[in-house]
């Protein structure tokens, strides 16, 4: 029996409305925050639940959920 190769294709990954990192989770944010100031120096960081594609991203303005 011969091995027929099924058809390639192409798999685009899901685009985010949003072009930040995303955390999937207030503590995943909450953490790379915390590495983020305590080994290279970022201050003025905080995290927010953005209200297009419903992940957490950090942000330098001051509407952030937690600082």
């Amino acid at each position: 029996m011969r091995y027929k190769s099924s058809r390639i294709r192409k798999i685009y990954p899901i685009e985010s409305p949003c072009k930040k990192t995303m955390y999937n989770s207030l503590i995943d944010a909450k953490e790379s925050l915390d590495y983020l100031q305590e080994n290279k120096g970022v201050k003025d960081l905080s995290v927010y639940k953005c209200s297009v594609c419903g992940f957490w991203h950090l942000t330098s303005k001051s509407k952030g959920y937690l600082s």
